[in-house]
C-alpha cells in the first residue's frame, strides 16, 4: 500500500490529501494525536500496516497481523460543539458500513456506538478522540481499524466467534486501497456536513443501519449493567434506553453486550 496508489482515483478534497504511511507504529490514533499537536493539516491520514499497541475503547488491543488490515487515523479541525462530541464515532462507522455495503454488497450494520459488524461479527472498530495542538485550536481524530486480509485461522481462538473479515464474508482477497477510498469518500461526504453544522444525516443513518435500536439489549456501562430497550440515538449520538419501568437512560458509551428482536 502506497500513497501513490491511494491517491490513483481519490476524489477528496479535504480527507487524505496527506498522505503519512509506516510500515511499524505503536498506534495509528497516538502518532495523529502527536502530529495533530504539531499542527498537521486538517485532513491528515496516519497508516500503519503493523501496531504494537493498537487499542480500542477502554484500551482494548486491537489484533491484527502485520499488512492484512485497515489501520488509520485521520485528524480533523473542524471545532466541535459541545453537543457533537460524540459524532466523530458515528462518523466513522457510517462511512465504513456504507463503503462495505456499496464497494462489496456486504450486509454491514452498526452496533452502537462504533462497532461495524457483519452478520453479527465484528469486522471494524472506530476510536475517537479529541484534543488541543500547540496555540491551544481543538482537533479531533477518528482511528478506525478494519479486518481486510485475515483468514478465520489467524484469528485468536477467543476472538473466531466474534470477529471477521472481508476475506471471510467476501471469499477472497480484496484490495485495501479500494476499501480505503472509499471510506474516505464517504468521510468526506459526512464531514462536509458536520461543517455545515448539520448532523442529523449522520444520525439518521446511523439509526438506519443500527443493530440496537429497537432491541431488547444489556448495556454494560462503567456505571453498572442496564436492561431494557434501545429506542434512539439523539442529536448528539448518544442511546436512549427506556428500562422495564419505563424509565428512560441516556448513555454517551457503553457496551452492547446482548441484542434480540422486542417481542
Amino acid at each position: 500500500m502506497t500513497e501513490h496508489e491511494i491517491r490513483y482515483g481519490l476524489r477528496t478534497r479535504v480527507i487524505g490529501q496527506s498522505i503519512e504511511i509506516y510500515s511499524r507504529v505503536e498506534s495509528t490514533n497516538q502518532l495523529a494525536l502527536r502530529r495533530g499537536y504539531a499542527g498537521a493539516a486538517e485532513g491528515t491520514i496516519v497508516l500503519a500496516e503493523y501496531q504494537t499497541a493498537g487499542r480500542g475503547r477502554h484500551g482494548r488491543v486491537w489484533h491484527s497481523p502485520h499488512g492484512s488490515s485497515l489501520l488509520a487515523s485521520l485528524i480533523l479541525r473542524h471545532r466541535l460543539l459541545p453537543n457533537q462530541l460524540g459524532i466523530p464515532s458515528l462518523m466513522g462507522a457510517v462511512s465504513i458500513t456504507n463503503a462495505l455495503r456499496e464497494l462489496l454488497n456486504l450486509p454491514a450494520m452498526i452496533r452502537w456506538p462504533n462497532d461495524v459488524l457483519v452478520c453479527g461479527k465484528k469486522i471494524s472498530g472506530v476510536l475517537a478522540e479529541l484534543d488541543y495542538d500547540q496555540n491551544q485550536r481543538p482537533f479531533f481524530i477518528v482511528g478506525f481499524g478494519v479486518n481486510v486480509n485475515i483468514a478465520s485461522a489467524e484469528f485468536p481462538l477467543s476472538l473466531r466467534s466474534s470477529a471477521t473479515s472481508i476475506q471471510i464474508e467476501f471469499g477472497r482477497n480484496v484490495s485495501r486501497v479500494s476499501v480505503l477510498r472509499a471510506i474516505l469518500h464517504h468521510l468526506e461526504e459526512i464531514y462536509s456536513n458536520l461543517k455545515l453544522g448539520s448532523t442529523a444525516p449522520i444520525i439518521d443513518c446511523a439509526t438506519d443501519l443500527s443493530t440496537t435500536i429497537g432491541k431488547k439489549v444489556q448495556l454494560e456501562t462503567l456505571d453498572g449493567s442496564f436492561n431494557g430497550i434501545a429506542e434512539r440515538i439523539d442529536a448528539e449520538g448518544k442511546l436512549t434506553l427506556r428500562d422495564q419501568s419505563g424509565r428512560l437512560h441516556l448513555f454517551s458509551s457503553g457496551d452492547v453486550v446482548h441484542a434480540e428482536d422486542c417481542v
